[in-house]
């Protein structure tokens, strides 16, 4: 019986994502949740995730962070615990049924009061990226903040009591793992940001791991193994995500030439900036600056571009 009012629940539910999806003055009306909806499949691109969970509910969709690759689905929950570039794509989707989810940013300071609040649970170990059962009292608490979209005064005094609801239901859920370890890996978190940070500020340059050790005031092996369970992937692999999502940035910009943004995100080959772009995108940067309306390459640097 609880089975079957959790799936009228979950259809309500997704009825209600794609109608304010639809609508942007709705889903825009609650800070810090968002709606997707995907009507077809949508091919690998370069995203950068802040400390999040994902309410899924239709359709599935493929992450690739580092190394690692993890396929997620409607009725599961996903927790990014931390800010970090990683490739997305939409591998199922249609018209008739497409890919629905809600997205959540994860407040630490409402995480950490009710932390402080309920019983203590052994520790677990979360991951930097967490795929866990949806529990259907998140579904039903999602539901309900869904529905606040159609009333601005509701959503102004009730969102927040329902945000922190549906952080409570994940902490008392399977996902809870994912969630403590986000308040637990705090301080260590704050340490590695100093070079994540650094990382944002300095793309074009160079980078050594003894360098951002020392600014994360760690030894070298300390750090990396920090660096790794904190992101999912090495100091390297991240400042290149980094540089690739800010080459992308630039491309749709359309203002400056394939060689001036390979220099500016610190490759000094364009043809190997372009290989690393279309491993990364799926397409040439020449093709997307193209896609997005203008060609920003003069023809003779077309062919270093195309390589």
């Amino acid at each position: 019986m609880e089975s079957r009012r959790t799936s009228l629940i979950e259809a309500e539910l997704r009825k209600r994502v794609i109608a304010a999806f639809d609508r942007p003055e709705e889903h825009a009306a609650i800070d810090d949740v968002a709606l997707h909806v995907a009507r077809g499949p949508v091919a690998p691109m370069l995203t950068h995730f802040h400390p999040t969970l994902y309410v899924v509910l239709q359709g599935a969709k493929r992450l690739i962070l580092g190394g690692r690759q993890i396929d997620y689905h409607g009725g599961q929950l996903v927790l990014m615990g931390v800010d970090l570039p990683a490739l997305v794509e939409i591998i199922q989707a249609t018209e008739p049924a497409p890919y629905i989810a809600v997205e959540l940013a994860v407040d630490r300071r409402v995480l950490g009061e009710l932390v402080a609040q309920m019983p203590p649970r052994p520790p677990g170990r979360g991951r930097p990226v967490g795929v866990y059962p949806l529990p259907a009292s998140a579904v039903s608490a999602t539901s309900r903040l869904v529905q606040l979209m159609e009333s601005p005064t509701d959503a102004r005094i009730l969102a927040e009591g329902v945000k922190r609801e549906i952080l409570y239901r994940v902490l008392s859920s399977g996902g809870g793992d994912g969630l403590l370890q986000m308040v637990r890996a705090e301080e260590t978190l704050a340490s590695i940001g100093q070079a994540t940070d650094w990382m944002h500020d300095h793309l074009g340059a160079p980078i050594a791991v003894e360098d951002l050790a020392a600014r994360a005031r760690m030894s070298m092996s300390t750090f990396y193994r920090a660096f790794k369970d904190a992101t999912g992937t090495t100091p390297t692999q991240y400042h290149k995500m980094l540089r690739l999502h800010e080459a992308r940035r630039l491309v749709a910009l359309r203002s400056r030439s394939m060689t001036s943004i390979s220099e500016a995100v610190g490759y000094a080959s364009p043809a190997q900036f372009s290989r690393d772009y279309k491993r990364a995108f799926g397409s040439a940067p020449i093709h997307d600056a193209q896609r997005y309306g203008r060609e920003a390459v003069s023809s003779g640097e077309s062919a270093a571009a195309d390589q």
